[in-house]
């Protein structure tokens, strides 16, 4: 039960994982590297501060962000993306944070387990800290960089087959999070979620205030689509075009690359991928890492441009 906990943790997460927008606009543009040793974490509720070593943030970060039931290259991969996410942000100090570099609000920050919370979710909770923390020791000056700077990090479970572009999903030219093939992804089974109408349009009224037709095959209608077939823009009964990434969200999907039919006053989505399908898919990394490629050669494949950088 604890390994499909975790399961069911990461799925949530990863999904939520970059604000979008938001982020790349406010934050993208950084001109200095910092690793400073403490961490220091913003209570939204009470405006307290917790204080973390930055191996112990990577430590549970890490146990956030990615199952352990993956090899030590995929691994050390993801620990250099939370480590440069984490430089990204002590390069900001926003006054907002009252001096600190995150806040516990997940809308806007990673969230991080707790270790109470690792201790319950992960079987054999000591073997794999100790075995999280010994890769933390291996990389835990490196981050990854574009034009000397921290990249915006983003990476999620699992494509359809290729991740997309930061342009398409959200709408920013990012030189380092283009679409790359992920040729074995292709191969995980697809998702089905069925919905009922009135569901449906219970959330797609309250969502966009409006008042949709008798006629739900005319609710939703794919507009715009990437490259590699995944909906991008939605029109709501021929009124409203919303993008499907926020569509996604609304309606719980794992991914916005979906097929939809309808039927019998139901709504199915056949869904390929986990996530939000930008950056580094997680599983294909796998498939890297046990095909021989190293950490960094792994970044390097869907960072193109990046390189690992040293920060003493």
């Amino acid at each position: 039960m604890k390994g499909t906990a975790k399961t069911l943790l990461i799925l949530a997460f990863g999904i939520m994982l970059i604000p979008c927008l938001v982020f790349f606009k406010d934050k993208l543009q950084t001109n200095s590297v910092t690793l400073s040793d403490e961490v220091k974490i913003l209570c939204e509720e009470t405006g307290g501060i917790t204080t973390l070593s930055r191996r112990d943030y990577l430590l549970y970060s890490t146990l956030s962000a990615i199952s352990t039931d993956v090899s030590d290259e995929t691994l050390k991969a993801q620990i250099v993306l939370q480590n440069t996410y984490l430089s990204h942000e002590q390069s900001l100090s926003l006054e907002s944070l009252n001096g600190a570099d995150l806040s516990d609000d997940e809308t806007v920050y990673q969230k991080i387990l707790t270790e109470d919370e690792a201790s319950e979710l992960i079987d054999n909770y000591d073997d794999v800290k100790e075995r999280i923390l010994s890769l933390i020791d291996e990389v835990s000056d490196e981050i990854l960089t574009y034009k000397s700077s921290p990249i915006a990090v983003a990476y999620f479970e699992s494509s359809y087959g290729q991740t997309e572009s930061a342009k398409d999903i959200w709408g920013e030219d990012i030189s380092y999070l283009q679409s790359v093939t992920c040729e074995t992804d292709e191969d995980i089974e697809a998702k089905t979620t069925t919905l009922s109408a009135d569901k449906v349009k219970e959330a797609l009224e309250a969502a966009y205030d409006i008042t949709l037709s008798d006629d739900y095959n005319s609710w939703l209608e794919v507009t715009v689509t990437s490259k590699g077939g995944t909906p991008l823009k939605i029109k709501i009964d021929g009124e409203v075009e919303v993008l499907a990434s926020e569509l996604s969200s609304l309606l719980s999907l794992p991914s916005q690359h979906f097929e939809l039919t309808t039927q019998d006053d139901e709504f199915t989505f056949v869904t390929k991928g986990v996530g939000h399908l930008v950056g580094m898919s997680q599983a294909y990394a796998e498939t890297l890492a046990l095909e021989g490629e190293n950490y960094e050669e792994i970044l390097l494949y869907f960072f193109d441009g990046c390189k690992l950088q040293t920060v003493k």
